[in-house]
């Protein structure tokens, strides 16, 4: 029993933790941690109701000592002589606890918390117990600034968005003026399918100043799938006065105005014309012939058609399985919209895309038709 005492099993070590965001409508903070444990090294978040600094602190550590055990596979052993503490406590105890008050003092300031330089540096600071060079404490705001971004960079490179987004709100906390941070922020929330919110970053970030072409096509993508087809016509407008030859902007615009029942083809038309290969590439990658969110007006078999292109049925079904084509569900069934289907077929004819598809799709083994990537259904 004395040897396995002995053993550093039970032993919580507290990497780091960061103040995450305020809650002001709940009145709590969220702080998020790093440490190890027997079960592996984690990295975690928890709200704290905002009390008194001595509570919050007993909350945090009673908290972290439950997750650590659980993930630990420890969960009912208190009776069998294993127990878990936090190694480093002594240490950590008092930079969360002042960190803790600092949060009573900041909200008990009459300033708007936007204002308050103590609020600035409170909700963009943090500890780093294993080496203090990397404590955000102990940056200027300038050093820290460039960290968040650096990290938040690095987290969307590893498609980690959501703590990506963390650290560009921070980023935004120190300085609210550069517009690639509301632009990076946009990404994050597309990415996560938070459409609305990305709308409301790309928008601000065009706003400000940031007239890349990427600005442009994320804002008017969001708004075209949010169904809001004016905003993103009006958008892919505006870029085409600062970008006239885009081909991307102008086959884009074609799509929007497709999706309203408008003329469309005259776009079409020119980015061929300017790079016929561009904009062939970008019809096959952005053109969707499914109208959004609106229900088909007219449901027709694959077989009727095929009759009605003069394609074989066959060829078809696979493209409808690779999903190459608009198709509509009805009833377990595969079906086809019969103005979808005719503007699909008439498109890739009249840009030498459908003999393309055709002999592309006769190379595919029949086993793998269902495999494919979805670019129109």
């Amino acid at each position: 029993m004395r040897g396995k005492l002995e053993q550093p099993k039970g032993l919580i070590e507290l990497i780091l933790v960061e103040l995450e965001r305020f809650d002001l409508e709940y009145r709590e903070i969220w702080l998020s941690y790093e440490y190890t444990c027997p079960g592996g090294e984690y990295k975690s978040a928890m709200a704290l109701p905002v009390t008194n600094s001595r509570d919050m602190t007993n909350t945090f550590f009673r908290e972290l000592l439950s997750e650590a055990r659980r993930l630990s596979g420890l969960e009912g052993s208190e009776d069998q002589g294993v127990g878990l503490f936090v190694a480093n406590k002594a240490a950590t105890m008092l930079p969360i606890k002042n960190l803790c008050q600092r949060v009573i003092e900041v909200l008990g300031e009459p300033e708007p918390l936007s204002e308050s330089r103590a609020y600035i540096d409170l909700a963009t600071s943090g500890y780093h117990f294993r080496d203090e060079s990397k404590s955000l404490a102990a940056m200027g705001f300038d050093e820290r600034f460039c960290f968040f971004m650096a990290r938040a960079r690095e987290k969307m490179d590893q498609s980690y968005y959501t703590l990506a987004a963390d650290d560009l709100e921070k980023a935004k906390v120190l300085c609210a003026t550069t517009p690639l941070i509301f632009k990076l922020i946009g990404i994050c929330h597309r990415e996560l399918g938070h459409l609305d919110l990305a709308r409301e970053m790309f928008a601000t970030a065009l706003r400000m100043g940031a007239r890349e072409e990427d600005t442009y096509l994320y804002l008017a993508e969001v708004d075209f799938f949010l169904n809001a087809m004016g905003e993103a016509e009006q958008t892919l407008s505006h870029m085409l006065k600062d970008f006239p030859d885009h081909i991307r902007a102008l086959v884009e615009l074609a799509n929007v105005r497709y999706q309203q029942g408008q003329d469309y083809l005259d776009l079409l038309d020119r980015a061929v014309s300017l790079d016929e290969q561009a904009a062939r590439q970008a019809i096959l990658q952005t053109f969707v012939f499914k109208k959004v969110d609106q229900p088909p007006k007219k449901l027709i078999t694959a077989a009727e058609a095929a009759r009605q292109l003069d394609l074989p049925e066959k060829t078809l079904v696979q493209l409808a399985h690779r999903h190459r084509l608009p198709t509509r569900n009805h009833q377990d069934k595969l079906m086809l919209d019969e103005n979808e289907i005719k503007a699909w077929a008439f498109v890739y004819r009249r840009f030498n895309l459908l003999q393309d598809e055709v002999d592309r799709i006769a190379l595919v083994p029949e086993r793998d038709a269902g495999q494919g990537l979805a670019l129109h259904s």
